[in-house]
C-alpha cells in the first residue's frame, strides 16, 4: 500500500478506538399484569427478563435469578445477586450489559456480554452512589447520602473500546 495513503487512513482509524458506548437505562416493566411474575426491558435487537415473587406493592428489586437474555432466538442466563429495577443498562451497540446487584454486604455493578452472558467487569460499590458520564463510569466515595453530589471523593473510570471500566 501507498505510504502516503496509509497515515491519513491511520489518523481517520484512530478515533474508532475511542469509546462510544453510550450506555442507557433499560425500562423495566411488568410483562403482563400489573403484578406480572415476568419482567422485561428491551433496546432494538436484546431483550432482558427478570422473575419477580412479589405479588403487591412496588417493585425495585429482584431477588430470583436468572437474569435472562435474549437476541432473536437465542439467549442466555445470568446467575447472581438481586438486581435493581433502574439499574439496567445496554450501550449503544447492545454488546454490554451494564447492571447494579447487591447483598447484605454491600454492592456491585457488573457488565455482561449480551450474546454469551459471560460476566466481562465488575466493580465494588461500598457505596450505592455512581452514575454515567459520557464515556466513564463515576463511583462515589464517602457519601452523606445516595446523591454522587454528596461524596466527598469520586472515582472516575474511563469506558474502554470494549466498553469496560479501564
Amino acid at each position: 500500500m501507498n505510504k502516503a495513503l496509509l497515515f491519513p487512513l491511520l489518523c481517520l482509524a484512530a478515533p474508532l478506538a475511542l469509546a462510544d458506548c453510550a450506555y442507557r437505562a433499560l425500562a423495566i416493566e411488568p410483562l403482563g399484569a400489573e403484578h406480572a411474575a415476568l419482567y422485561g426491558g428491551a433496546g432494538e435487537r436484546v431483550q432482558v427478563e427478570v422473575h419477580n415473587f412479589k405479588r403487591d406493592g412496588e417493585v425495585d428489586s429482584f431477588p430470583e435469578p436468572p437474569m435472562l437474555v435474549r437476541q432473536g432466538a437465542a439467549s442466555c442466563s445470568v446467575d447472581g445477586g438481586i438486581w435493581l429495577r433502574h439499574a439496567v443498562f445496554l450501550d449503544r451497540r447492545e454488546q454490554r450489559l451494564l447492571v447494579q446487584s447487591f447483598s447484605g454486604s454491600g454492592g456491585e455493578l457488573l457488565i455482561y456480554d449480551t450474546q454469551t452472558c459471560a460476566e466481562l467487569s465488575r466493580l465494588q460499590l461500598p457505596e450505592a452512589s455512581w452514575s454515567l458520564a459520557g464515556d466513564s463510569l463515576v463511583l462515589g466515595r464517602q457519601c452523606r447520602s445516595a446523591e454522587l453530589s454528596s461524596c466527598a471523593q469520586r472515582l472516575v473510570h474511563k469506558l474502554n473500546a470494549q466498553c469496560l471500566p479501564e
